[in-house]
């Protein structure tokens, strides 16, 4: 069943107009096609945030495909392994529908921060706080999808040279997948650090993110190498 609703909000933006949107809150039961169609529109959610998730679940979902086709009498040996990647990968698919609601639900709490009164000092000041406490949050949200994405590349590592190999091709496919992930989230780092007033955040945020996605973009590298070598050596 598909559960998706909106939710009207009131934006004021920087010049104090105030302007309609709309937070769509989707589910992860919703079929492809709808949500291809969702993405399409000129809507905010879902956006950026929401597809990376997808792209990294998708990347775990491929990983599991591989495992399943590497089960049975033939791979009793590396059955541990196996077993390992698949435990792996139902977590990560959960991490990212998790953050993926988290990220949707994070947008709708900003909105509301700037329909906060900001009429007094005080008033400025506590909006001011709230409004700097979701930027953090949309830093936040896709800095641990990141990780996912990391996570992701370890844990399917060890299926390289181990699984079936009519699939090898499909776990060097949910390699691109983690790290298209990770760098799709990185650029939506990227854009909300601007928003950040402190600067020491803004380089801690930074540097954490540029460090993941070097860790990131190395490992998907080596790891890709070893699969096309494997093809290679696999049908010489």
């Amino acid at each position: 069943m598909i559960k998706q609703g909106k939710i009207q909000y009131t934006m004021i933006d920087q010049e104090g107009i105030s302007v309609n949107t709309e937070v769509n809150k989707v589910s992860w039961d919703q079929s492809l096609r709808e949500v291809m169609e969702q993405l399409g529109k000129a809507e905010p959610t879902p956006g950026g945030g929401s597809v990376s998730a997808i792209v990294a679940a998708l990347g775990a979902a491929m990983t599991s495909m591989t495992a399943h086709f590497s089960q049975g009498e033939e791979y009793k040996e590396v059955e541990v392994e196996v077993e390992q990647a698949l435990q792996d990968m139902a977590k990560i698919r959960s991490a990212c529908e998790h953050l993926m609601d988290e990220d949707m639900e994070s947008f709708g709490q900003y909105i509301e921060a700037l329909r906060l009164p900001h009429r007094t000092e005080k008033e400025q000041h506590d909006r001011k706080e709230t409004l700097q406490t979701m930027k953090i949050q949309s830093i936040d949200i896709p800095l641990q999808l990141m990780e996912c994405c990391l996570y992701g590349l370890y844990s399917a590592s060890p299926l390289i040279e181990i699984c079936n190999r009519t699939v090898l091709s499909d776990v060097g496919i949910s390699l691109i997948l983690f790290e298209a992930a990770a760098q799709s989230l990185s650029l939506t780092v990227q854009i909300n650090l601007v928003t950040l007033s402190n600067e020491e955040q803004q380089r801690y945020y930074e540097q954490r993110a540029d460090l993941l996605m070097q860790k990131i973009n190395k490992l998907k590298q080596t790891l890709l190498v070893q699969v096309q070598q494997r093809i290679v050596s696999d049908h010489a």
